[in-house]
């Protein structure tokens, strides 16, 4: 695998995804919602200054917006590994490049990191619009830092997990019902059953690995920081091992 091939290859793939319209529109409706939601915690924060925590900050307002970021990343990353599967395109875009590997490569790498980068942008841009409208609760750097790093490991490893599924599946509906159920149904279903086993199934759910990362809390009060980081790494490798397999050996067309 030569370093100007994945080049090549990885410049393709963003053309693709950044020329469909699908694309702008996904990542346009997830900065409208995010920030949108930063705006009513900053006013909320505003409105009544007495209610906000002495030792807070506009990075506490724009924690919650990581989450909805995260559907978006998920939803984006999960239309771009599975379009050319629905019209057919994959069939040239493997005529183009018949070493299936370079592509998983560039596919993976190129959705990962676009996606996840634009989620991270986002819940910094949050926290900065909470900070305008409540200039007194400060933007430290610091914990800045923190939480962005915090937000970025989860958004990357949500990506990795929904391209995987999406190569796995190879299909948009379907990619899109199955992260929504292993990142929001789920862990909350099983939380709620009455059953040890099912809090303990619910605390290996990506959805609560990526909860504990963002909020700190989980279904489970033995949930670490490591353990949660675990949680996703083990779902992201997971799905990518099976999707990428399905792309190196499948036949492109079924």
């Amino acid at each position: 695998m030569s370093a100007r091939s994945l080049r090549c290859t990885a410049a393709a793939e963003w053309s693709r995804i950044w020329t469909v319209r699908s694309s702008w529109l996904l990542a346009g409706v997830t900065a409208l919602v995010v920030l949108s939601i930063s705006i009513l915690v900053g006013l909320e924060a505003a409105d009544d200054p007495a209610g906000v925590p002495a030792d807070a900050s506009a990075w506490d307002g724009g924690r919650p917006t990581a989450m909805f970021a995260l559907f978006g990343v998920l939803a984006l990353a999960v239309v771009a590994s599975t379009a050319d599967h629905g019209t057919g395109g994959i069939v040239p875009t493997l005529q183009w490049t018949p070493r299936r590997h370079l592509l998983l490569v560039a596919r993976v790498g190129v959705i990962a990191l676009t996606t996840s980068a634009l989620g991270v942008l986002l819940v910094a841009g949050a926290g900065s619009v909470v900070w305008s409208l409540v200039p007194e609760i400060g933007l430290p750097a610091r914990q800045g830092a923190e939480v962005l790093g915090g937000v970025a490991i989860v958004l990357a490893a949500g990506a990795v997990m929904a391209v995987g599924l999406g190569l796995l599946l190879r299909s948009t509906a379907g990619g899109l019902v199955s992260v929504s159920a292993l990142v929001l149904v789920l862990p909350m279903l099983l939380a709620q059953l009455p059953y040890g086993w099912s809090q303990e199934l619910a605390t290996v759910m990506p959805g609560s690995g990526a909860l504990f990362l963002v909020f700190g809390e989980g279904p489970s009060d033995d949930m670490t920081t490591t353990s949660a980081r675990l949680t996703l790494a083990v779902w992201a490798l997971g799905a990518l091992l099976t999707g990428g397999a399905r792309l190196l050996r499948g036949d492109a067309d079924r």
